[in-house]
């Protein structure tokens, strides 16, 4: 059996012994019969299987299926055999991704006390000899036996691991333990290296690391590559067994996600190498929390159009609760043989109608459209889909996406956003400098009216062809001269370029507001008193804070206290916060060009070559910019609407998504 990515009229599909699936999917911690039959019923036809008895987060078992890593070389997998013979049964003509831990197990702890749990404390674990050696026997023995008995139903695997299976390291907080300090040494190559006390990892004060804190910044970059290295050592004992014939995924790259001190802790900031790995061909997330609200546009964690441009599929997982989802989670399996009730988080902010989880699915479905990414329905602890509309709206979903997908369907954006978890290292860990440029500024965009792609900014010497008119580089503290020559290339070809906040500050962790104005071409100077707010917002930052002083260049917006926030120099505009309100994003899409969609800022655009997503979170009509006349089906609802003088008008309606394609 062959598996592989192939992409077709612009958007990635799965491959199975030549058949073409769309990569549209379903997930639970509680499988049964009946949800995997409904989603079945559905069209849904690839299915991820999680397989573990660990404990998680709530305090209950990731599944009820039971364990299969008993004990030292001891595999009970007639549990993963009684799962996987209920999803054949139930889905005879699906194909299945098995999902496995290599987290320590109970017995494991007991037999090595020395060794810390690595589903709470993932980095201190993770260079443990006997743990990688143990984990990787029971990875290379569960895949195979999966390959000998079901081969021909599977598609890929997931390595799931630390923190809620998603390769998170939080619970640390970057701390030293023996394991971890002698893998340091190693590491710097220095018997005497030695990680900082948290108190200095934990210090305060302005944005940037000073030059006297170098041990920092190392044991900040060792901290994430041991994650990422050790996600990267178990995908390759996967691929010893599959050989590359099946499609290999995780949870991970949650730069755009993990907010301020959680970034550093998760240790997600290496997450480039995961991505270009080949030995890795499928990453997921959770839709984006910050941007939940039936108001919010959604969200992506990660830089998927790297993911997207190297032919790797992201699966977004659309984990809202739901208006049916349950409250609680009953279990039966605490010591005492007791039955009890625990509570999901964020349940009592559920949907409180099918109206609105409607919109929430439908939402996240056209922007995964305008992506062209993947998407998964987690049906967390069964019954999150349960009714009538939301399966009638699965079975819509994976119907579109396949007619949609005969037709040329690529990014049709002029925005090119880039990002990078390098940069961050020179940043110190306390500030709100994380959620203030990669989240926050992230809602700028979506409300501009223009679609925008974001990659990493290793991606930005190799997408000329694409013919951005903006590119918008968001955190970009020390820049390369390979960097700066590319900028320099892409100006004199005519493109535009916005540098936010602090671009070259902290080139090789010296930093100079000097370097911000050779990068712009825009004298700039730094303040340790902040100018005020600009359009309502103020930094959270304590310093520093930077306001351009340049009588050659045109400006576009002022500080509170007058000084200039966001300016213009020929090919360069540089806004000197770390966050670009909406209002002057819209000023610079206009003067570079940018066609915009939509003037309100909460009428959210999903546009790809052959169909347009809206999803109009306002009370009133959604008045829609068109490039060209004529009729438009949503494909929703099969409502027609008639555009003319290049104007689309959307009325108010209880479905607030819309998925337009002219006649």
């Amino acid at each position: 059996m062959q598996v592989q990515i192939r992409r077709v009229n612009g958007i990635l599909k799965v491959e199975i012994n030549g058949v073409l699936y769309d990569p549209l999917s379903f997930k639970s911690f509680r499988p049964n019969r009946q949800n995997v039959t409904e989603f079945y019923n559905a069209g849904v036809r690839l299915f991820s299987v999680l397989s573990s008895g660990v404990i998680n987060a709530l305090g209950v078992p990731y599944s009820r299926f039971g364990e299969s890593w008993v004990g030292d070389n001891e595999y009970d997998f007639s549990v993963i055999d009684k799962q996987m013979d209920m999803f054949i049964e139930c889905a005879p003509n699906g194909y299945f991704a098995p999902m496995f831990m290599v987290d320590t197990r109970p017995w494991f702890l007991e037999q090595n006390p020395d060794i810390p749990n690595s589903f709470r404390h993932l980095s201190q674990t993770a260079h443990s000899e006997k743990w990688r050696k143990d984990a990787s026997e029971y990875l290379k023995a569960v895949i195979t036996h999966c390959e000998e008995k079901y081969g021909d139903k599977i598609y890929g695997y997931f390595i799931l691991g630390g923190m809620t299976t998603e390769w998170l390291a939080h619970p640390d907080k970057e701390a030293s333990h023996p394991i971890k300090d002698e893998a340091y040494k190693k590491w710097r190559n220095d018997e005497n290296a030695t990680l900082p006390p948290v108190e200095k990892l934990e210090r305060t004060g302005d944005a940037f690391l000073c030059e006297d804190e170098l041990d920092v910044y190392d044991a900040r970059r060792f901290h994430n590559y041991t994650v990422s290295d050790t996600l990267l050592y178990f995908a390759s004992v996967a691929q010893s067994v599959i050989k590359h014939k099946k499609l290999l995924g995780a949870y991970f790259g949650y730069l755009l996600h993990l907010y301020n001190n959680f970034l550093y802790n998760a240790g997600h900031i290496d997450y480039e190498r995961v991505f270009l790995s080949p030995d890795i061909d499928m990453i997921s997330s959770p839709s984006d929390y910050h941007f939940r609200k039936i108001d919010d546009p959604s969200g992506i964690m990660v830089t998927q159009k790297t993911l997207d441009k190297h032919n790797k599929l992201y699966f977004l997982e659309f984990d809202h609760i739901t208006h049916v989802a349950p409250t609680m989670i009953y279990e039966e399996c605490d010591d005492t043989g007791n039955s009890y009730l625990k509570e999901i988080p964020g349940a009592k902010n559920k949907c409180k109608d099918e109206t609105e989880s409607l919109n929430l699915m439908w939402r996240d479905y056209i922007m995964c459209n305008a992506n062209g990414s993947a998407l998964w329905w987690f049906d967390m602890f069964d019954g999150w889909f349960r009714s009538e509309g939301m399966m009638n709206a699965v079975t819509k979903m994976i119907n579109l996406r396949a007619n949609l997908s005969k037709t040329k369907c690529k990014s049709v954006s002029e925005i090119a956003v880039f990002a990078e978890g390098e940069s961050m290292y020179r940043a110190r860990k306390n500030t709100t400098l994380q959620s203030e440029i990669l989240i926050k500024n992230r809602r700028s965009l979506s409300e501009c009216g223009a679609p925008y792609d974001i990659f990493s900014i290793g991606d930005i010497y190799t997408i000329d062809e694409q013919n951005y008119k903006l590119y918008v580089l968001l955190n970009q503290f020390d820049v390369s001269d390979k960097l700066r020559e590319k900028i320099a290339q892409l100006q004199q070809k005519g493109v535009y370029v916005l540098w936010i906040f602090a671009p070259d500050y902290a080139n090789n962790g010296k930093p100079s507001v000097q370097n911000v104005s050779e990068i712009t071409g825009m004298n700039t100077v730094a303040s340790t008193a902040s100018h005020g707010a600009l359009d309502g917002f103020t930094s959270g930052l304590s310093s520093p804070f930077f306001s351009i002083k340049d009588s050659n260049a045109r400006t576009i917006a002022t500080f509170e206290d007058s000084s200039v926030a966001i300016a213009q120099k020929d090919k360069t505009f540089y806004c000197a916060s770390t966050f670009i309100p909406t209002l002057y994003l819209k000023q610079i899409l206009d003067i570079v060009g940018v066609y915009r969609y939509s003037n309100e800022n909460k009428v959210y655009t999903y546009p790809t070559q052959n169909a347009l997503g809206v999803y109009n979170a306002t009370d009133s009509d959604a008045v829609i910019n068109v490039k060209e006349n004529g009729v438009y089906v949503d494909k929703i609802t099969d409502e027609k609407f008639v555009a003319s003088k290049n104007i689309l008008v959307l009325p108010k309606r209880d479905m607030k998504a819309y998925l337009l394609v002219k006649e």
